[in-house]
């Protein structure tokens, strides 16, 4: 369908010129655009949307004199003719004659000054670069340059990019989809661009319109060739270009009336007045498909991703922590107005190395989510932690006042005990103390909540035998007949049927190395989305997840050493995985369903 072109004797468009120059050195363009061509009428087939697309534009000002340097009046002018032309606001709409008016089509494309740049650094969308190169052709290249006395293009694939230049043979000219990405971008001159103080034929900014229908795949309406085709169907076949404005009806190739009126034609600016409603399914569909990432583009939006650290779980700053091995988990809040997908977090622990991870996931605007940084072995004594964030969604963070946490935390000798106590309906009867082998109370606690898992935790000195005394002052333990009360001690679960006491020895469990024990089982991914991955040294026996009140929502038996749990139906919330092994060891954890 580009084969044959002719050489145009006056240049109201140089796309067609520039595209066949482009081919002689790039033959492969040809069968792109053949493949583009088959796309676009498998989609137009299989679609019916109306929706209505943001583009973000930027443009270039390439100067080399006052006469030549655009004013940003000029520049909003321009486009305020886009967004009109291609929403039927154009004030000459009512120009277009009855034999058109049923087909005359709102594109619903909107155009907006881009408000990021590629660094996702604020913008103006518009960009001045004064030049020594007097004027450039149709065929010049050097425009797409900075070194070369242009500007370099932005990512074609996000931005719209319209160059203002004297154009010495050409009004404007236009890539194609599926073109030199190199060189993807609209030329305009700057004398026959915008609307104010220009002079007729070309004052009312449809060169840019026209060279804008290129860009989303439009062709010339005669099909560039004696009673050529458009591809789009509802547009008349006709001999060949028009000039200036005709008298309608002005019939060619057995057709009713030419449509010169139509913006993809080479009548004068204030001749045009039409897209057609083939023509908006056609650029509909390039924006589905060839330029799909630029309807995806933020380019219109404010530059304000900005994640920070709003707080950490573990450690918190100025506690101290029992025990040698300790669990960096840190919170990532979504302080900007859009969802952030992705954020790098470095952490730095002490004066140890600057260790970095890639967090990936969802996080609505004014969100949180916990993110695990991994376990880490320290020694006792005071120490530091500095973590902080940093390229949300592979942008520059624009607020880094809120990206930084410096936590100072100890750790001292001991065995951590960390247990629960599962209440029944009346913990009010309940009670607990630690006390040494001379039956000295070490630290006690009776604030209990009925139906709730209540956890306590406790630092163990070295080299001491203590035991953890759970009373019951009715004298019916915390099981059966008012609950399913138990207690557990680092995943170690004690049955709840006592009379008024149980006395477990914390001794015998500090003897199991607690290293050993974390890796007799894993559960992961966690946080999850549902999905989790149980994986043992031992065979499993039974695995239960309860939620914070102590529900059982899920009970499995097991004869295996590897398990997964669905629980993508369950609530987003914390859970506790309780794993039991054939050999009667018992192993918690607490997980986040996000």
């Amino acid at each position: 369908m580009f084969q044959s072109f002719e050489i145009f004797s006056q240049h109201r468009c140089g796309t067609m010129e520039r595209w066949k120059h482009d081919v002689i050195n790039h033959k492969e363009l040809i069968e792109k655009r053949s493949k583009i061509e088959k796309e676009i009428k498998d989609w137009k087939k299989k679609s019916d949307l109306d929706v209505v697309y943001n583009i973000p534009v930027v443009f270039h000002i390439i100067y080399e004199n006052e006469n030549e340097n655009i004013s940003i009046e000029q520049i909003q002018s321009q486009l305020n003719v886009l967004n009109e032309d291609f929403n039927r606001m154009n004030s000459d709409a009512n120009q277009t004659p009855d034999d058109f008016v049923d087909i005359a089509a709102n594109c619903n494309i909107n155009f907006c000054l881009a408000r990021r740049n590629p660094s996702n650094d604020s913008t103006t969308g518009v960009t001045y670069t004064q030049t020594a190169i007097s004027s450039f052709s149709l065929y010049d290249n050097r425009i797409f340059h900075d070194s070369l006395g242009g500007k370099n293009i932005w990512n074609p694939k996000k931005f719209l990019n319209i160059y203002v230049c004297d154009l010495n043979n050409a009004l404007g000219f236009s890539s194609f989809p599926g073109g030199l990405e190199s060189r993807d971008a609209i030329v305009i001159n700057y004398t026959n661009f915008g609307t104010i103080n220009l002079s007729p034929p070309f004052n009312k900014g449809r060169t840019a319109t026209h060279e804008l229908g290129h860009w989303l795949n439009l062709l010339h309406i005669w099909g560039d060739g004696n009673c050529g085709n458009d591809q789009v169907e509802d547009t008349p076949v006709q001999n060949n270009e028009n000039y200036g404005c005709p008298i309608h009806p002005s019939p060619t190739c057995n057709n009713n009336g030419d449509m010169f009126q139509n913006f993809m034609d080479y009548t004068d600016d204030a001749c045009m007045n039409l897209f057609t409603e083939g023509q908006k399914d056609r650029m509909h569909a390039t924006l589905n498909l060839q330029r799909s990432e630029i309807i995806q583009s933020k380019g219109c939006s404010y530059p304000y991703e900005d994640i920070g650290i709003n707080e950490n779980i573990s450690p918190v700053n100025n506690q101290e922590y029992c025990g040698y091995n300790i669990e960096l988990i840190t919170s990532l809040f979504n302080y900007s107005n859009s969802n952030i997908n992705k954020s790098n977090i470095y952490f730095k622990i002490d004066d140890q190395e600057i260790q970095m991870i890639e967090w990936n996931g969802n996080l609505l605007p004014n969100s949180s989510e916990e993110v695990n940084l991994g376990a880490f072995s320290l020694t006792a004594g005071e120490h530091s932690l500095l973590i902080y964030s940093s390229l949300p969604n592979g942008f520059s963070d624009l607020n880094r006042m809120n990206d930084t946490l410096l936590i100072n935390f100890s750790i001292v000798d001991g065995t951590p005990l960390n247990f629960n106590i599962q209440a029944d309906n009346y913990a009010e009867e309940n009670s607990w103390e630690i006390i040494n082998t001379n039956d000295e109370i070490i630290v006690s606690n009776d604030n209990i909540i009925s139906n709730q898992l209540n956890t306590f935790s406790y630092c163990q000195e070295i080299d001491s035998c203590y035991s953890l005394v759970v009373y019951d002052d009715y004298g019916d333990g915390i099981c059966c007949d008012f609950g399913n009360g138990y207690i557990s001690i680092n995943n170690q679960i004690y049955d709840g049927d006592f009379n008024s006491e149980i006395e477990i020895d914390l001794c015998s469990i500090s003897s199991l190395n607690a290293s050993t024990k974390e890796n007799l089982i894993v559960i992961y991914p966690n946080p999850s989305y549902g999905r989790l991955i149980i994986k043992s040294e031992m065979h499993i026996n039974k695995i239960q997840v309860l939620d914070i009140t102590g529900k059982i929502i899920l009970e499995k038996n097991c004869n295996s050493k590897i398990e997964t749990l669905n629980l993508y139906n369950s609530e987003k919330a914390p859970y506790f995985v309780y794993v039991t092994t054939k050999n009667k060891f018992t192993y918690h954890k607490k997980i986040i369903i996000q």
